[in-house]
């Protein structure tokens, strides 16, 4: 006689995960070479920030705009992908929703890109995902937005701003955390794509998400996925020349969802195949 088992899942925490990534993680080098520095974003529609880098992991900043002005002192890290390229990530402290910014700073160009993730509330994330799909809504509760920004100048539309892409749709890499934390992404569409655990803390788990691709340099992209079933926010960038990830993973790091993770994350990369659909 034949027996259903019932299928055994590992989905985890991403407190969870910060654990598995840590040990011997192929993380890019810190930058220091802000220390000292500041500069201040513009955005389209009036508002600044600044930032002032007073050690390696302590950044001041103060914004306004529209909604009034604020200001805080946080923890960060700053990786550098290319010279002049900076990947700029901290937490806001004590923000409810859990928030999160992330800052692709083009030093050269002038232009930075500023990512802003919010975590869901514990009654929102327990939602049915059946409920949203229903109620036309996407299946993801963690919100990302995206802003445009140049630096050390008032806003100009016709600045070299990162734009949307698709170069990376139809591409399949093989991304290798640490010796043992090994991951293949598929990039389907403009919107979505696949994960897939091939060894590791997660291994034989696979979904498809909702993501978000920027073009920042030649064979240098933004990546951003927001998960639907444990609410994580990553933030990659990918450097196809250098085959090389640097970036951040955001989440909660209990199941009870009342503590943040955020983590430096960075991979070594390798193209298994292309698709290139005929329809």
């Amino acid at each position: 006689m034949t027996t259903n088992t019932p299928e055994v899942t590992n989905w985890i925490s991403v407190g969870a995960l910060a654990d598995s990534f840590a040990p011997d993680s192929n993380i890019l080098a810190r930058a220091d070479d802000l220390v000292g520095r500041r500069f201040t974003l513009s955005t389209a529609d009036g508002g600044t920030a600044r930032y002032e880098f007073a050690t390696a992991d302590t950044l001041n900043w103060t914004a306004s705009g529209a909604g009034g002005a604020e200001s805080g002192s946080e923890t960060y890290v700053a990786t550098s992908p290319r010279e002049g390229i900076y990947f700029i990530d901290f937490v806001k402290a004590g923000s409810r929703p859990p928030c999160s910014v992330s800052i692709v700073a083009d030093l050269n160009l002038g232009v930075a890109t500023v990512v802003t993730g919010l975590l869901p509330t514990a009654e929102d994330a327990n939602a049915s995902i059946l409920r949203r799909a229903q109620a036309q809504q996407e299946l993801t509760t963690v919100a990302a937005d995206f802003v445009s920004a140049t630096i050390d100048r008032a806003y100009d539309a016709a600045a070299p701003h990162h734009a949307p892409t698709t170069d990376l749709v139809g591409m399949r890499l093989q991304h290798r955390y640490n010796p043992h934390e090994v991951y293949e992404h598929i990039y389907l569409n403009e919107k979505r794509y696949a994960w897939h655990c091939l060894s590791g803390i997660e291994q034989g788990l696979a979904d498809v998400d909702r993501c978000h691709y920027y073009k920042i340099a030649s064979n240098l992209y933004l990546f951003v996925w927001r998960e639907k079933i444990v609410p994580t926010l990553g933030a990659i960038m990918l450097d196809l020349d250098r085959m090389k990830t640097t970036g951040k993973i955001f989440g909660y790091a209990d199941d009870a969802l009342t503590t943040v993770s955020n983590f430096q994350v960075g991979a070594y990369s390798k193209l298994l195949n292309k698709t290139d659909h005929i329809l």
